[in-house]
């Protein structure tokens, strides 16, 4: 009996050791670890779902294929990059928050205008027009697609300059090639993936501390999609209140003035903009979707699977109403947190906070959005005018005092949202609607849940601690998170080529 006890007693000793070693890990290399350990795990999954079960494995991670609900001609074999033709068509009406005629089984079969601002539709409807006016609408397509890309490498392009000799390919190919967010922003033809450029500029100017940038990568972010407005805190939580009011003028003027393109029914468009934003995809089905990406799916995640593990969520009137709304109090609560907090916590901890806030507070955010993780991971990997070799969370350690469970979360909640796992599981079929205006269900293909619908609430968790470390032991007045290197002062560009 003493054997057994002595035996348990070295098991959970040594339990504890590797548990210490892992937190002891630089947070770049446990970043690029496990990046690349839920990689290999979900290939070897993703096979065996496929082979054996017959599961749509691409489809769970990205979305089915078959987009082409309409015909706007960039049909590419049976996939049309739906993002990019819907906001396409809809921009090149005279109004388009007017009820647009796609009807969808997820929408009740209910034409619906844009959700999008009228500065969101220009990225897409800029190539849009200049495919229609060639007569080559796959070639406007195209050229989109080229641009969407290399903005979502460029994070993963940064983060390799600061990596030396072979370790520059792991880099980028854990945080380019390899994540699955760059893939299904790509495979969407969605906007959002101009948002990593515009996020790695914003985060490296809060390391820094440029405050004009940090306000050039605000109203930026705010034209392509409108709740990034959120990341103008981080300019009041420094208390920087001039350069705050001029980011509030730019996003104001910078949003409103593309209405005028669309003369016809303005100044009503911007009350029907508005509207539609609020009420897009506010169906139990759509926020409880496999693609929803939300802080409510996060949080209802474990309740959902538990209770009804089948359909994958509980449908009551408590849920239903609460569903929808959880998110903005989330928002509220770590904004108010963070402008009470202001100074205590570095910049760039508060910019990625808020940038993971305003990515995934509606109700509805679709799994594209996870591109947001894509300049955090950057920057855990490459701190700025730092040495080769060094990540953010280093040099914070340093002037700020060890912070392991801050890292250890932030790290974790990046690299899940980058390498999503598919879970085995009973598969659910996900209908296709019908192809080139042909309305109704013609089909369907079997998919699985993935581990980004558990992202949310990981980025929560790692929101909470960032808050709840840094108010229980801020930084002190004499510390600054920013690197004092000769680059810092020598050098007027924010993204060198160090």
């Amino acid at each position: 009996m003493t054997r057994l006890v002595e035996m348990s007693n070295d098991a959970i000793a040594a339990t504890r050791v590797k548990v210490a070693a892992l937190f002891c890990l630089p947070d770049r290399t446990l970043l690029l670890g496990i990046i690349l350990s839920a990689s290999t795990l979900s290939a070897v999954i993703g096979l065996v779902l496929s082979q054996y079960y017959a599961v749509d494995v691409v489809s769970s991670l990205l979305f089915p294929a078959e987009d082409c609900w309409l015909d706007w001609g960039t049909q590419i074999g049976r996939h049309c990059f739906c993002d990019y033709g819907i906001v396409g068509g809809l921009g090149m009406r005279a109004n388009p928050w007017e009820p647009y005629p796609m009807f969808l089984p997820w929408n009740d079969y209910k034409p619906a205008g844009s959700n999008y601002p009228a500065a969101g539709m220009l990225p897409q409807l800029l190539f849009g027009v200049l495919g229609a006016w060639l007569h080559m609408p796959r070639l406007g397509l195209v050229g989109f697609l080229l641009v969407s890309l290399s903005a979502l490498l460029t994070p993963a392009f940064w983060a390799a300059r600061g990596s030396r000799g072979l370790e520059r390919v792991v880099v980028f190919i854990a945080l380019g090639l390899a994540a699955i967010p760059v893939w299904a922003v790509f495979d969407r033809g969605n906007s959002v993936g101009l948002v990593a450029p515009i996020g790695l500029l914003f985060l490296v100017a809060l390391r820094r501390r440029r405050w004009n940038s940090v306000a050039i990568a605000v109203v930026l972010a705010a034209l392509v999609k409108p709740q990034f407005v959120i990341l103008i805190v981080a300019i009041f939580a420094a208390r920087q209140w001039r350069t705050g009011s001029l980011a509030v003028m730019g996003v104001a003027i910078s949003n409103f003035v593309p209405y005028l393109l669309w003369p016809r029914d303005f100044p009503n468009t911007i009350v029907q903009s508005a509207r539609s934003a609020l009420h897009y995809s506010n169906t139990v089905a759509t926020l409880n979707g496999p693609y929803n990406v939300s802080f409510a799916k996060g949080i209802f995640f474990f309740p959902d699977k538990l209770i009804d593990p089948q359909r994958g969520y509980v449908s009551n009137v408590f849920f239903d109403a609460v569903r929808p709304q959880i998110g903005y109090i989330a928002a509220f609560l770590i904004i108010g947190s963070v402008l009470f907090l202001g100074q205590r916590i570095p910049p760039v901890m508060v910019g990625i906070t808020l940038l993971a806030t305003a990515s995934l507070f509606p109700g509805l955010v679709f799994h594209t959005y996870l591109v947001f993780a894509l300049p955090i991971a950057a920057l855990v990997v490459r701190d700025a005018d730092r040495p080769p070799g060094s990540g953010l969370f280093d040099d914070l350690a340093r002037v700020g005092g060890d912070r392991p469970v801050v890292g250890f979360c932030v790290t974790l909640a990046t690299a899940l949202s980058i390498a999503p796992i598919p879970l085995p599981g009973p598969p659910v079929a996900m209908p296709i609607a019908g192809q080139l205006g042909n309305v109704g269900i013609v089909g369907s293909t079997p998919i699985v849940s993935t581990t980004a619908e558990l992202t949310p609430l990981l980025w929560l968790v790692a929101c909470a601690a960032i808050i709840v470390s840094y108010a229980r032991r801020p930084t002190s007045k004499g510390d600054s998170d920013t690197p004092k290197t000769s680059a810092t002062t020598s050098s007027d560009t924010l993204i060198d080529s160090s």
